[in-house]
């Protein structure tokens, strides 16, 4: 059941673009924290998408770590959600307003480094959960196939929008 509300943060028209943030800031940390996680169970011999499921029908059931537990734990990452270089964006502001407010977020900036290795390998085109691929590939997981897949579906979609 999903219910509405509206949700009254002061009278600063800037609050709602913090919390804007803080919302992204979780998931991107999800995400991460999900790709460790499975990347810890499948070097272990434990099939990644078991972990995945019964994390995310007991004590992880819900939105966040369904979805994104899902795209993670099969390398689906191709675009249609949140782009990589949009979650940059948004990790890069976290830490901007967290260092004028002086808020420390060291997990913050190892997210955004995440994100700019990622950039840095040619994942800017696929979706923000593709950090979960560099989860896997530090710990020695060839997920070379898994890339090259995604960006064949990229540039499909290029193809298509041209």
């Amino acid at each position: 059941q999903t219910t509405c509300a509206v949700w009254n943060f002061g009278t600063d028209p800037g609050a709602g673009n913090v919390v804007k943030l803080c919302g992204n800031f979780l998931i991107a940390a999800t995400i991460e924290a999900m790709s460790e996680t499975l990347a810890l169970a499948e070097n272990n011999g434990v099939d990644r998408n078991a972990v995945k499921d019964m994390l995310t029908s007991t004590i992880f059931d819900c939105l966040i770590y369904k979805g994104y537990g899902q795209r993670v734990a099969e390398r689906d990452h191709r675009p249609g959600g949140f782009a990589l270089e949009l979650g940059l964006k948004d990790v890069s502001l976290v830490k901007s307003v967290a260092a004028d407010s002086n808020v420390p977020m060291p997990f913050a900036s190892a997210l955004h480094d995440r994100f700019l290795q990622a950039r840095a390998q040619g994942l800017a085109d696929f979706d923000w959960s593709a950090i979960g691929l560099l989860a896997s590939e530090a710990a020695g997981v060839d997920v070379s196939e898994a890339k090259a897949a995604i960006q064949e579906a990229v540039d499909q979609e290029k193809a298509d929008q041209a």
